[in-house]
Protein backbone atom coordinates (compact mmCIF):
# COMPACT_ATOMS: atom_id res chain seq x y z
CA UNK A 1 0.00 0.00 0.00
CA UNK A 2 1.09 3.40 -0.72
CA UNK A 3 0.89 6.34 1.15
CA UNK A 4 -0.23 9.76 0.64
CA UNK A 5 0.91 12.73 2.53
CA UNK A 6 -1.80 15.59 2.59
CA UNK A 7 -0.37 19.21 2.79
CA UNK A 8 -2.12 21.73 5.04
CA UNK A 9 -4.87 23.21 3.78
CA UNK A 10 -6.02 19.88 1.04
CA UNK A 11 -8.52 17.42 1.18
CA UNK A 12 -7.40 14.08 0.46
CA UNK A 13 -8.87 14.07 -3.07
CA UNK A 14 -7.53 16.72 -4.24
CA UNK A 15 -3.95 15.41 -2.82
CA UNK A 16 -4.79 12.40 -4.53
CA UNK A 17 -5.55 14.45 -8.03
CA UNK A 18 -1.99 15.65 -7.61
CA UNK A 19 -0.35 13.22 -7.26
CA UNK A 20 -1.86 11.18 -10.58
CA UNK A 21 -1.65 14.09 -12.71
CA UNK A 22 2.04 14.02 -11.84
CA UNK A 23 2.66 10.41 -12.50
CA UNK A 24 0.62 11.00 -15.44
CA UNK A 25 2.62 13.69 -16.66
CA UNK A 26 6.06 12.24 -15.87
CA UNK A 27 4.91 9.18 -18.10
CA UNK A 28 4.01 11.09 -20.97
CA UNK A 29 7.28 12.84 -21.00
CA UNK A 30 9.03 9.47 -20.66
CA UNK A 31 7.27 8.58 -23.90
CA UNK A 32 7.84 11.30 -25.67
CA UNK A 33 11.70 11.05 -24.83
CA UNK A 34 11.78 7.41 -25.65
CA UNK A 35 9.76 7.84 -28.74
CA UNK A 36 12.57 10.60 -29.83
CA UNK A 37 15.25 8.47 -28.30
CA UNK A 38 14.44 5.23 -30.79
CA UNK A 39 13.75 7.69 -33.64
CA UNK A 40 17.45 8.78 -33.98
CA UNK A 41 18.75 5.38 -34.08
CA UNK A 42 16.61 4.75 -37.28
CA UNK A 43 17.88 5.25 -40.45
CA UNK A 44 15.90 6.52 -43.21
CA UNK A 45 14.26 5.24 -46.81
CA UNK A 46 14.33 7.58 -49.93
CA UNK A 47 10.79 9.10 -50.76
CA UNK A 48 10.90 8.41 -54.38
CA UNK A 49 13.93 7.15 -57.24
CA UNK A 50 14.58 7.03 -60.68
CA UNK A 51 16.99 5.85 -63.09
CA UNK A 52 17.43 7.60 -66.55
CA UNK A 53 19.93 6.27 -68.85
CA UNK A 54 20.52 8.13 -72.69
CA UNK A 55 23.29 6.86 -74.87
CA UNK A 56 24.25 4.37 -72.28
CA UNK A 57 25.42 6.35 -69.68
CA UNK A 58 23.25 6.75 -66.29
CA UNK A 59 21.75 9.19 -63.72
CA UNK A 60 20.38 7.78 -60.53
CA UNK A 61 17.98 10.54 -58.91
CA UNK A 62 16.27 10.30 -55.68
CA UNK A 63 14.61 12.29 -53.17
CA UNK A 64 15.70 11.90 -49.33
CA UNK A 65 13.30 12.61 -46.36
CA UNK A 66 15.95 14.35 -44.59
CA UNK A 67 19.45 15.18 -45.80
CA UNK A 68 21.04 15.65 -41.84
CA UNK A 69 21.58 12.19 -40.86
CA UNK A 70 22.95 10.72 -43.95
CA UNK A 71 26.56 9.37 -44.32
CA UNK A 72 26.28 6.59 -47.38
CA UNK A 73 23.97 5.66 -50.24
CA UNK A 74 24.45 2.08 -51.36
CA UNK A 75 22.67 1.16 -55.13
CA UNK A 76 22.78 -1.80 -57.42
CA UNK A 77 21.47 -1.67 -61.03
CA UNK A 78 20.88 -5.37 -62.29
CA UNK A 79 18.48 -7.75 -64.24
CA UNK A 80 17.45 -9.49 -61.49
CA UNK A 81 16.15 -8.99 -58.08
CA UNK A 82 19.77 -9.72 -56.70
CA UNK A 83 21.18 -6.55 -58.67
CA UNK A 84 25.06 -5.58 -59.21
CA UNK A 85 25.86 -7.07 -62.47
CA UNK A 86 25.69 -3.69 -63.96
CA UNK A 87 26.29 -1.16 -61.13
CA UNK A 88 27.55 -1.56 -57.50
CA UNK A 89 28.63 1.43 -55.50
CA UNK A 90 28.31 2.97 -51.78
CA UNK A 91 28.25 6.97 -52.43
CA UNK A 92 29.78 8.78 -49.49
CA UNK A 93 27.00 11.13 -48.62
CA UNK A 94 28.03 14.84 -50.09
CA UNK A 95 31.47 13.73 -51.68
CA UNK A 96 31.81 15.46 -55.20
CA UNK A 97 35.21 15.28 -55.35
CA UNK A 98 37.86 11.68 -55.68
CA UNK A 99 35.35 9.69 -56.81
CA UNK A 100 35.40 6.78 -59.14
CA UNK A 101 36.11 7.81 -62.80
CA UNK A 102 32.64 8.43 -64.43
CA UNK A 103 30.74 8.83 -61.11
CA UNK A 104 29.13 12.03 -59.54
CA UNK A 105 27.46 13.48 -56.81
CA UNK A 106 25.27 16.33 -56.56
CA UNK A 107 21.96 17.55 -54.19
CA UNK A 108 20.38 20.24 -54.11
CA UNK A 109 18.50 20.25 -51.10
CA UNK A 110 16.44 16.42 -50.36
CA UNK A 111 17.25 16.03 -54.38
CA UNK A 112 20.26 14.01 -54.73
CA UNK A 113 21.81 13.48 -58.58
CA UNK A 114 24.51 10.44 -59.07
CA UNK A 115 26.20 10.42 -61.87
CA UNK A 116 26.40 6.30 -63.08
CA UNK A 117 29.04 6.62 -65.81
CA UNK A 118 28.72 3.95 -68.67
CA UNK A 119 26.03 1.36 -68.23
CA UNK A 120 25.66 -2.09 -70.17
CA UNK A 121 22.22 -1.75 -71.69
CA UNK A 122 19.43 -3.51 -70.75
CA UNK A 123 15.43 -4.05 -71.48
CA UNK A 124 14.99 -4.29 -67.75
CA UNK A 125 17.02 -2.59 -65.01
CA UNK A 126 16.06 -3.81 -61.48
CA UNK A 127 17.60 -0.82 -58.89
CA UNK A 128 17.60 -1.37 -54.79
CA UNK A 129 18.93 1.60 -52.87
CA UNK A 130 19.22 2.56 -49.46
CA UNK A 131 20.60 5.37 -46.94
CA UNK A 132 22.89 5.12 -44.47
CA UNK A 133 22.44 6.76 -41.20
CA UNK A 134 25.46 8.88 -39.02
CA UNK A 135 25.40 6.00 -36.41
CA UNK A 136 25.79 3.19 -39.19
CA UNK A 137 22.52 2.01 -39.54
CA UNK A 138 21.18 1.04 -42.89
CA UNK A 139 17.29 1.48 -43.78
CA UNK A 140 15.25 -0.39 -45.53
CA UNK A 141 15.92 -1.24 -49.17
CA UNK A 142 13.77 1.09 -51.91
CA UNK A 143 13.40 -1.15 -55.02
CA UNK A 144 11.57 -0.88 -58.36
CA UNK A 145 11.92 -2.15 -62.06
CA UNK A 146 12.10 -0.20 -64.96
CA UNK A 147 12.77 0.11 -68.81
Amino acid sequence: MEKLCIPSGMDMACATRKRNFAKTTFNLVLMVFLTFLSLEGQAQTPLDANLSISNNTGIFSLVIPDSTNISEIELQIGSSENPSEVFEHTFVYDQTSGLPTGLSFSRLGVNINLGLGTLIPLNIYHVKTRLKNGSGAWGDWYEFVGN
